[in-house]
């Protein structure tokens, strides 16, 4: 459970901001009828792969927590398979792994490309909301 005072600080300071659930995976969801299911299922208005396991080491230890995300991958478009070999565990992009998927299947380069566009987009959104925040990120006292 996210602190209600901070995600309203948030909401309050970045514009256009959306609250909701996030549900956590332990692995990227590439098709949209999936995306779909885990938010009739859920109710989340997002997945990620990161957000709960933050939320569980500050529950552990008594923290406030809230997350601020960007979707880079929408629910209505499928995650390529060139994209998914291109992920590591850590976050990292596997160069060589794109380049096997690419030699493998060329058509898949416009895809990959709309992806990059997408993260390019989301990188630059969450960096924007940065300049709302300030060196507290708004944690409220």
């Amino acid at each position: 459970m996210t602190d209600w005072n901070w995600s309203r600080n948030l909401l309050r300071a970045i514009p256009g901001a959306v609250y909701g659930p996030i549900v956590g995976v332990s692995a990227p969801i590439a098709q949209p009828e999936a995306k779909r299911d885990l938010h009739i299922s859920t109710g989340a208005v997002a997945v990620d792969m990161e957000s709960h396991v933050v939320a569980s080491v500050a529950a552990a230890r008594s923290l406030p927590v809230t997350a601020v995300r960007v979707i880079t991958d929408s629910a209505i478009r499928e995650l390529r398979p060139v994209a998914l070999a291109a992920m590591r565990a850590n976050g990292t992009i596997d160069v060589a792994a794109v380049i096997r998927s690419m030699m493998k299947d060329p058509s898949e380069l416009p895809m990959l490309l709309r992806t990059a566009l997408d993260a390019v987009i989301g990188l630059v959104a969450l960096l924007s909301c940065r300049q709302f925040l300030g060196p507290s990120f708004l944690l409220p006292d």
